[in-house]
């Protein structure tokens, strides 16, 4: 009996745990099937918690494109100043759109990590903008058109990011939403992210917690180092060159940074002036 019942338990153990990432349907395809209905926990979402405009017997016209879900306060705001709405508030809104797109696109994505690994999903995502990577027991350098490298589409071994230069980040640098993506990288040793503008305190405390334990080579000349940034760097324990910005008359960042380096004897930190 016992003989029958294994198999049958190592199998359901298999289905349970195994995955499926392919599940996610294409914009295409959800929009010809069309709404379907919502369920919570298995039963219809309840009539009376949908937006009033959702509702069965509800009158409907052209309109209601901006009340669909929650009124856009950007739409309300330009409405409201229909009758003065000048170019600025119209150059102020476009920009503001192009910050949350550029965000938007540097999310870390889990099923790319799930599909690629870690290493090869950082090779995609810092190839595809402009950045250069160099895997470990190479000399040479990745880089270019991100369509022509031919990358692995799926998981393979012997990828293992090393270093990556991030100098020639497009859309005006790496985010905060960006260094997750470093996330996973067990390898990794040398990182510059010189001139990216966007790189603060909360980018490098997220670096530190990432990768502290192996990266050696930082340069953040040009980012917007701060002693908060400092004490973030003191977390990054294997870290022994780091390239910043001249601190100029700060006192409080010079002091942070010789506190830095008399903290830890391995470091040295070159105070580069552009």
């Amino acid at each position: 009996m016992s003989l029958n019942i294994k198999p049958y338990r190592l199998c359901r153990t298999f289905f349970i745990t195994s995955r499926n990432y392919c599940q996610e349907k294409s914009i295409y395809q959800r929009d010809e099937e069309g709404p379907q209905p919502r369920m919570v926990h298995g039963k219809l979402y309840p009539d009376w918690r949908k937006p009033w405009i959702q509702r069965d017997g509800e009158w409907t016209s052209k309109l209601s494109v901006f009340v669909e879900k929650n009124p856009n306060p950007n739409i309300v705001n330009a409405l409201s100043k229909l009758p003065n709405l000048t170019v600025e508030d119209v150059k102020e809104w476009w920009g503001s759109m192009k910050v949350l797109q550029e965000i938007k696109n540097q999310e870390f994505l889990p099923t790319r990590v799930a599909t690629l690994g870690s290493n090869l999903a950082a090779l995609h995502f810092f190839t595809y903008r402009a950045c250069a990577i160099r895997l470990k027991g190479k000399k040479e350098w990745i880089t270019g058109d991100a369509t022509n490298l031919n990358l692995p589409s799926q998981y393979e071994e012997g990828y293992f990011v090393e270093a990556v230069d991030c100098t020639n980040f497009l859309h005006n640098g790496i985010r905060y939403e960006g260094i997750q993506n470093f996330s996973g990288l067990n390898f990794l040793k040398w990182v510059s992210l010189r001139n990216n503008k966007h790189v603060d305190v909360w980018c490098l405390d997220r670096l530190a917690g990432q990768n502290g334990k192996s990266l050696e080579h930082l340069d953040i000349r040009g980012c917007n180092l701060c002693v908060g940034g400092v004490s973030a760097l003191a977390r990054m324990s294997a870290l022994k060159t780091l390239y910043v910005t001249d601190p100029g008359d700060n006192l409080e960042l010079q002091s942070a940074l010789s506190v830095l380096e008399e903290e830890n004897p391995k470091l040295l930190i070159n105070a580069v002036t552009e």
